[in-house]
């Protein structure tokens, strides 16, 4: 089976976002404040929207994967259903990373405006993992035979390792600016 069970997994898990606000500092506003945790909210929702689509893109696909082979036009429609979700997923992921930085252009605290920085770097990966990963079903789509869809969905699924990888790498980086600051943010 061709199933990257990285992906499923880290797909809904790097989706988790804690919501991340900004306590009042000092040289920041009350209403800058109210603003970037709105936009946060905002780029918080398009996350869980998402997360959703992936949860629904790796349905279909595994769906995809387990058709008959004698079914293959079957096979290609779910997987135009699941490139469809990979769509709105990467869409959603864009949104969040632009909430996030419209947020971090107002005067908020340097380490929150950090951190929100990073979520847009992680935000924005997460969006080319997604369009990456519509490449699998894409692949059993154009394929003409076996062998040459498993020979695209083999190296699709290690650009999306990579990716997922890379992604994964900056949430970190953000979640510690986040755990070593934790006056800045609110729970």
């Amino acid at each position: 089976m061709m199933m990257n069970p990285r992906i499923t997994r880290g797909a809904l898990a790097l989706f988790l976002l804690i919501a991340a606000g900004l306590a009042c500092g000092s040289g920041t506003t009350t209403s800058e404040t109210d603003k970037a945790n709105k936009l946060v909210d905002e780029g918080n929702a398009a996350v869980q929207d998402a997360k959703k689509f992936v949860a629904d893109a790796e349905a279909k696909k595994t769906q995809m994967m387990q058709t008959d082979v004698r079914r293959l036009a079957e096979a290609r429609v779910t997987a135009a259903e699941s490139i469809a979700a990979y769509d709105r997923a990467a869409e959603k992921c864009k949104a969040a990373a632009q909430k996030y930085d419209e947020a971090s252009r107002l005067q908020i605290n340097d380490k929150f405006k950090e951190y929100l920085m990073l979520k847009v770097k992680e935000y924005n990966k997460r969006g080319e993992m997604i369009e990456t990963a519509k490449g699998t079903p894409q692949a059993l789509i154009e394929s003409t035979n076996r062998s040459s869809f498993i020979i695209r969905a083999n190296s699709n699924n290690s650009k999306v390792d990579q990716l997922y990888k890379e992604a994964e790498d900056i949430g970190s980086q953000a979640d510690k600016l986040q755990k070593d600051n934790p006056n800045i943010f609110k729970s």
